[in-house]
């Protein structure tokens, strides 16, 4: 079974993949992949025909940075949780940019994955309203089965 496995680092992330590990059988490839949001400096200033500065390319430059490191972290972290939990799967580690719930169904699709795994914080229905949701976009979306794992608080 290939699982492709969303993640962002935090401890909720890293509870639900090794949740994920223990409820399916026979996982024998795991794709772990942190997707980073294009920063906000890098498009201000665009929407509008210039209405406002552009950030120097320095600033750009070092905010693209801070998104690569911040994904790379959480894909280490959350490979390095699940390398105890299931030491005889191949684990692939993926950086992708983009939106994160159409960044996983594509790749889902791409991978021909059998299950995709992501966590629910369980915002509410406000927030959900106002921010959205990524597992609900998943849900609703993906090429395959989709398995949430809520926060057990």
């Amino acid at each position: 079974m290939h699982l492709l496995i969303g993640t962002d680092g935090s401890e909720h992330a890293l509870e639900a993949a090794g949740r994920a590990l223990s409820l399916l059988a026979d996982v024998d490839q795991v794709t772990v992949v942190s997707v980073g949001e294009t920063p906000g400096v890098a498009t201000a200033g665009f929407e509008s025909g210039f209405a406002g500065g552009v950030a120097r390319p320095e600033v750009v430059e070092a905010a693209w940075s801070a998104v690569e490191e911040a994904s790379s972290s959480a894909v280490d972290v959350t490979v390095d949780a699940l390398t105890a939990s299931a030491p005889d799967a191949t684990i692939e580690r993926r950086i992708e940019v983009g939106e994160p719930g159409q960044t996983l169904c594509r790749l889902a699709g791409e991978l021909d994955v059998d299950v995709i795994v992501v966590g629910s914080r369980g915002r509410g229905a406000i927030k959900r309203a106002l921010l959205g949701s990524i597992s609900s976009h998943v849900v609703h979306n993906a090429p395959c089965p989709v398995l949430v794992i809520r926060d057990e608080d």
